[in-house]
């Protein structure tokens, strides 16, 4: 898995994207239609003509278009990559029942960033990206192992709880590590190139701003 998801972090950053073009969705057990009618906030849901990333940010007017998201697949995973008002992890659970959904969010106008892994209709993981490790969720421990052998948290035994500055990694490394782990531990990959670059079919996915405005 060559992309793996270490490159959205670089991508959040980027002078080249707009992070809020860059509100990424999965689900493994929903194809991408199903995926992006869960997510909608309207009915019904009509996939439109493949778009590139500055095209489908372009359709958002604020008006009567708040989200515009582009649907893919990466191997058992589907994927919707939103341009514009986005609920991200605010999302319903409910939209998970049946599967499993990762919401990575890079809340660019509100720091910080979040990961939120949802299975069956309930938040299992939920925790913010590169502002200390506070976990919730039903299975709070689940990345625990990966992200201290990673060197991203401390161990949870205590000892030398408190990093130093000179400790820290940096916020964008951080979270290159927590989504390299993410994509690892889930077996989800998604193409960068298709995504910043290419097109892919597009759905309108907001017709009212998200609940967070």
């Amino acid at each position: 898995m060559p992309d793996n998801l270490a490159w959205i972090a670089d991508a959040w950053q980027s002078a080249n994207l707009n992070a809020t073009d860059l509100y990424v969705t999965c689900a493994r057990g929903l194809s991408p239609r199903q995926l992006a009618e869960r997510m909608a906030d309207h009915e019904p849901v009509e996939v439109g003509p493949a778009l590139t990333v500055q095209e489908a940010s372009r359709l958002v007017d604020l008006t009567q278009i708040y989200c515009v998201g582009r649907i893919g697949q990466s191997g058992d995973w589907s994927f919707v990559v939103e341009s514009g008002g986005s609920e991200g992890w605010l999302l319903d659970p409910a939209v998970s029942r049946g599967a499993e959904v990762l919401i990575l969010d890079p809340r660019p106008d509100d720091p910080p960033s979040f990961f939120t892994y949802l299975a069956d209709g309930e938040p299992q993981l939920h925790f913010e990206l590169g502002f200390g490790y506070d976990p919730t969720g039903a299975r709070p421990d689940l990345l625990r192992p990966a992200l201290e052998a990673a060197g991203v948290i401390p161990p949870e035994d205590g000892i030398d709880d408190l990093l130093g500055e000179d400790e820290r990694l940096p916020p964008v490394e951080e979270k290159r590590r927590v989504l390299q782990i993410v994509g690892e531990h889930f077996g989800l990959s998604l193409p960068q190139q298709v995504i910043e670059n290419g097109r892919l079919p597009a759905v309108v996915t907001r017709t009212s701003p998200p609940s967070s405005w």
